[in-house]
């Protein structure tokens, strides 16, 4: 009884480790060029996909 339960432990471990999300992005840059401040604010929107198994979450984005 003891094993079986060391080799489920140790089976939702690895299944925990393995699953996770994976992000790729479609463009991971984009150039802005000269922006004129008068001009008004510019946006880009850049797309991504979540490719692993588990959910993504975006909790914070900061300006690079």
């Amino acid at each position: 009884m003891k094993k079986i339960l060391i080799i489920t432990v140790i089976l939702l471990i690895t299944v925990i480790l393995i699953s996770k999300p994976i992000i790729e992005f479609e463009t991971m840059h984009y150039d802005f060029g000269k922006i004129k401040e008068a001009g008004g604010p510019h946006k880009f929107n850049f797309k991504f996909t979540n490719t692993g198994d588990e959910l993504f979450r975006v909790l914070d984005v900061k300006a690079g």
